[in-house]
């Protein structure tokens, strides 16, 4: 699923890496899920997101 940064966090699943706004990261289902949870994100395309995939980051 691709989605879009609306709050800055640090990535703990990447190396702390800080996700600013408006970034666009391709992620799975399960954490694009957790992410608008937590309200730092928002889903932008449902399609893809392959959990067995590596996740990408596009910025």
């Amino acid at each position: 699923m691709k989605i879009r940064v609306k709050h800055e966090f640090k990535d703990m699943e990447n190396d702390l890496k800080l996700r600013t706004v408006g970034e666009i990261m391709t992620v799975p289902k399960k954490r694009a899920e957790y992410l608008v949870h937590m309200k730092v994100a928002e889903i932008i395309d449902s399609k893809g997101g392959d959990p067995e995939s590596p996740i990408e980051a596009q910025g």
